[in-house]
């Protein structure tokens, strides 16, 4: 079956949901396709309950949200308020805290269903591109739909829909670690000692792995405490060629931690069902974001999304390392790591697989700014769309 479509927005994690409201409230009729059956992306699996991203970082109180209406928008809805009022401090930076997974999610399904021009196609993969280098005229989707569109937004996190239209991307060659983890219950924080699980968890690993009974990555696991109290995540950096042994190695943790005061009545709720990566492909556009860009609080001409997160490092090595901009600033993302050096005019990339070295791709994949860049695509194609027609 063909339909048409103004735009097509493949992906639905947190850059396509904004992407695919952004284009449809502006007018465009919007198709929104998600291979699983759940919207909301690597947000609702990777135990996600902070948005980063949407602020600068220093000041006594957090500065107006850094990005668009739709963005903030659906921030406020997720958070249930005002952003700059709900904003967290730590260290550095402002967090916009929110409910978890299951509100992300919630709350996408319904600021989608409240937009009649997006049309979402849950739990269907895209198969091929229509049309040539210059141009792509259609989406074919496995279970036989075609989309004959204007323009096509790539938001799946890995530009798929990118290197399907013979687009090049860059793989990394060092790529940061990925996330695991599990949610644990009945925890007796009390008993943590004084600086609680986020010390105690790391330093009881650490004997383990000093003594060659676990992997030195484990070193790097981290306790984000529940909504309720008692409650918890366990979470796991590893690289990704520990993928399959990802399920032994947090049972190797939890039968040390099991053994302290704090879990001995603990038991584990549920476990992620997959492994998450930080980073996959980045699309090869018209203009590289390099880390130097971020740190120097870059302004381009062609800017169209702006952010202030430091450069976020998960390394084997040494984990996780942060270089910050400096208070108050913030840097652009350029219109043209959002466009394929080699491609279809009418292609565009948003989300963590922009153009962008390993370390600007370590500021900018996180939820606000992921956001920040569906919003940017969404006017980029539309502008492209309209164009099309006129001519």
């Amino acid at each position: 079956m063909t339909e048409r479509y103004d735009i097509a927005v493949v992906g639905a994690g947190t850059s396509g949901i904004v992407a695919a409201l952004a284009a449809a409230r502006a007018g465009a009729r919007v198709a929104l396709v998600e291979s699983s059956g759940r919207l909301g992306g690597t947000a609702i699996h990777g135990l996600h309950r902070y948005v980063c991203g949407l602020f600068r970082t220093g000041g006594a109180q957090a500065d107006a949200p850094l990005h668009g209406p739709t963005t903030i928008s659906f921030c406020r809805r997720l958070a249930g308020g005002d952003l700059e009022t709900l904003a967290v401090r730590r260290g550095r930076v402002w967090l916009l805290p929110f409910a978890g997974g299951e509100t992300l999610e919630a709350c996408a399904e319904a600021a989608i269903a409240d937009e009649s021009r997006i049309r979402l196609f849950r739990g269907l993969r895209p198969m091929r591109t229509i049309g040539d280098s210059d141009r792509i005229a259609g989406i074919e989707l496995d279970g036989g739909n075609v989309l004959q569109v204007d323009a096509a937004i790539d938001c799946t996190g890995s530009a798929e829909v990118c290197r399907m239209a013979g687009c090049e991307v860059a793989w990394p060659d060092s790529p940061a670690l990925a996330g695991y983890g599990f949610e644990v219950r009945n925890v007796d924080e009390n008993a943590s000692g004084t600086f609680g699980l986020s010390v105690a968890i790391p330093l009881r690993l650490r004997r383990e792995i000093d003594g060659g009974r676990l992997p030195p990555h484990l070193a790097y696991t981290t306790w984000e405490a529940g909504n309720e109290a008692g409650t918890g995540w366990i979470k796991l950096a590893l690289p990704m060629s520990h993928a399959l042994s990802a399920r032994e190695e947090a049972e190797a943790v939890w039968n040390i931690l099991k053994r302290e005061s704090c879990f001995v009545r603990a038991d584990i709720v549920r476990r992620l069902s997959a492994v998450l990566p930080r980073e996959t492909a980045h699309l090869k556009g018209e203009r590289l974001l390099t880390g130097a860009d971020v740190l120097g609080a870059r302004k381009f001409p062609d800017g169209v999304a702006r952010n202030a997160w430091p450069i976020e490092r998960w390394t084997e090595n040494s984990g996780v390392s942060y270089r910050y901009l400096p208070d108050g600033e913030c840097h652009d993302v350029p219109e043209g790591c959002l466009r394929p050096q080699n491609g279809p005019r009418n292609l565009l990339c948003a989300g963590a697989a922009i153009s962008a070295d390993s370390d600007a791709a370590a500021a900018i994949r996180v939820m606000g700014v992921c956001m920040a860049l569906g919003e940017a695509a969404a006017s980029v194609a539309l502008r492209g769309a309209f164009s099309q027609r006129t001519n």
